[in-house]
């Protein structure tokens, strides 16, 4: 079968299996699928990446795009991104932890680094959902909009609880 035939059966199950969803959330998996359709082929085309911030190190606070995901996994709905933690570079892929302006009450995987400054409104703590820890493509890393750069470097004291989150968190 060509790809052609097995793009429009695909379409066309994907279309029978959205029919019951909400209408808003379907259009937004929609537009999912089309945006990592573009960063699948400008992989294959071996593209140039979007504008990226600049000197992106360890420690930086970063905007993602997620996508939309399975189940209880971060998901983009509604948001188109999540800020996120820097914690490892190589080549072109990055690992992040998200970041969240809620306490997840019932993960004993989320940590509270406290108020970063330059991302909350006052006095509004971040939390760092290691559950959520990913490796990404810089493909899905985009300029944070208003800040210098295009990212925010965490200070040390914060970045320290980032750290000891990890190894709470990691250690068997």
């Amino acid at each position: 079968m060509g790809y052609r035939k097995k793009t429009r059966d695909v379409l066309k199950k994907i279309e029978q299996k959205l029919s019951s969803a909400d209408p808003e959330l379907a259009e937004e998996y929609i537009g999912w699928l089309d945006r990592k359709t573009d960063f699948f082929v400008e992989s294959l085309e071996k593209q140039g990446y979007q504008t990226q911030p600049d000197d992106l190190t360890i420690g930086d606070v970063v905007w993602v795009e997620f996508g939309i995901n399975v189940g209880t996994e971060l998901s983009d709905y509604k948001t188109k991104g999540h800020y996120a933690v820097v914690v490892a570079l190589d080549l072109g892929n990055v690992v992040v932890i998200p970041l969240s302006s809620r306490e997840g009450t019932h993960s004993a995987l989320t940590f509270d680094i406290g108020v970063i400054n330059g991302l909350n409104r006052e006095n509004q703590h971040s939390f760092l959902k290691v559950d959520a820890i990913r490796s990404i493509s810089k493909r899905r890393i985009g300029r944070m909009q208003g800040k210098s750069g295009g990212k925010l470097s965490l200070e040390p004291e914060i970045f320290e609880k980032v750290k000891q989150a990890m190894k709470l968190a990691f250690s068997l």
